[in-house]
């Protein structure tokens, strides 16, 4: 029988995602489900919403709940890791900090002195994760959700001895979507092909109906309607060529062209004057995740309580998320294709061979295989180092517990050098130190 843990699973409205996925799937609804959360009044909501969800498909789901990741991961085949470490605080405090630096982020959970100890604070509990599976589940799948994917995926499988470590994200999947509508087209008209790293990977092809579909993307942009939703992505896409898969406002982050300067904050990454709101993420108003993970938390509070007393009904058509039609590719022999977060190792021959890429994979009964991307763009390549630089000194970093090596990979960040000095940077990064203290590994302070 399969044994499928879900670690973070207190996130209630995320965690049915998987619930559902599983529970819709003839071949993986009979498999054991372990739900894992370190608050146990989350952990019993996340435990009543899998049963009303096994009501609702007829079925009495083989499930149990439990605070103590030992008991979660013990014989375990798929590990998903979806939870967020700490609080809204912190992220305030990774925001703040770099801001009067000068260092302005909209999310600051991938690159950039945020993401950087973002990374420091999640790695903390993932390695506990990691090396509780090589103790109870040797060779299983850590199927993990949790960002900075591509710096968490580096010091995972470096550290890891026997499991498998995949990353899995939705932008790839989201923006295929997204360029459908700007060129009007079904989104089941739409191949493409998309590769490079998580958070900045590109459509190296594009196509409706077997034909290049970017001749229709450039028209779309011409189009202010269109232009004004998305303006650092197709600025990307003007100038080099091919279109990135993650959001204006989070991609503008990880680059240096862009928010080094109020004036093109305010010409690419702001709200027109009529907006609803004075903040967006998708847009990239300065420190918006912060607002909108708040009011996420809220909107779920209400979601929650709505399920449970049973004034929404559940939603059980399956989800997009890649981890259950992965387990279920290899648990039945049928292939499907994912873009995944895998180390390299040569298949991006252009690109370091211990940094992370997302590519597509072949999924079935033997396991994953990444899949090899050859001639890809060396301007898209060069754009994706400025990532890695900071993404490998980071993993390798957290790996030592060395302080140095984590100022090393902020003083790499393409947006922390294009504002700062390396005395500023050290200021920052020691600052930002001290104040998280007490959610980064004890090792550093030594």
């Amino acid at each position: 029988m399969t044994k499928i843990a879900l670690i973070g699973a207190g996130g209630v409205i995320f965690a049915q995602n998987f619930i559902k996925d599983i529970l819709s799937s003839d071949r993986l609804k009979d498999s054991e489900i372990i739900l894992m959360d370190i608050d146990s009044s989350r952990l019993k909501n996340a435990e009543t919403f899998a049963r009303k969800i096994g009501e609702k498909l007829g079925i009495n789901p083989n499930l149990s709940a439990t605070t103590d990741l030992r008991k979660a991961v013990k014989l375990a085949d798929y590990v998903i890791t979806l939870f967020r470490v700490g609080t809204l605080e912190h992220q305030r405090i990774e925001q703040d900090i770099p801001r009067r630096y000068g260092v302005d982020q909209v999310v600051a959970d991938t690159l950039g002195p945020g993401g950087v100890f973002r990374g420091l604070r999640t790695l903390n509990a993932l390695f506990k994760v990691l090396d509780l599976m090589e103790e109870e589940c040797p060779g299983a799948y850590l199927l993990n959700y949790v960002n900075p994917m591509s710096l968490n995926t580096i010091a995972l499988s470096r550290r890891a001895k026997t499991v498998k470590v995949i990353g899995l994200c939705h932008s790839v999947q989201h923006t295929a979507v997204q360029l459908s509508e700007y060129i009007e087209a079904a989104k089941e008209e739409i191949r493409f092909l998309a590769a490079g790293i998580n958070h900045q990977a590109f459509f190296l092809k594009f196509e409706v109906d077997g034909k290049d579909a970017y001749p229709l993307l450039h028209k779309a942009m011409g189009k202010n309607d269109i232009y004004n939703k998305d303006k650092v992505r197709f600025e990307i896409f003007r100038h080099f060529g091919y279109f990135p898969t993650e959001s204006s406002g989070h991609g503008s982050e990880y680059i240096p062209y862009i928010r080094k300067r109020k004036d093109l904050i305010e010409k690419f990454c702001s709200l027109p004057a009529d907006a609803e709101r004075d903040y967006d993420m998708s847009v990239g108003t300065s420190g918006a995740s912060l607002k909108v993970c708040a009011e996420l938390q809220r909107e779920n509070e209400k979601k929650i309580l709505a399920l449970l007393n049973g004034e929404e009904e559940f939603d059980i058509k399956p989800s997009d998320e890649y981890a259950v039609q992965i387990i279920k590719a290899i648990e039945t022999n049928t292939p499907i294709s994912a873009n995944l977060n895998v180390m390299n190792h040569g298949l991006i021959p252009t690109l370091p061979p211990e940094c992370s890429v997302e590519v597509p994979s072949l999924v079935n009964g033997g396991g994953i295989t990444p899949g090899r991307i050859e001639n890809y763009p060396e301007q898209l390549a060069g754009l994706n180092r400025g990532m890695i630089n900071v993404q490998m000194m980071a993993a390798t970093g957290a790996l030592e517990c060395n302080r140095r090596k984590i100022f090393q990979a902020i003083a790499l960040d393409p947006l922390t050098a294009a504002v700062c000095s390396l005395d500023e940077i050290q200021s920052m990064t020691d600052e930002l130190f001290s104040t998280l203290k007490s959610e980064i590994s004890e090792n550093f302070y030594k």
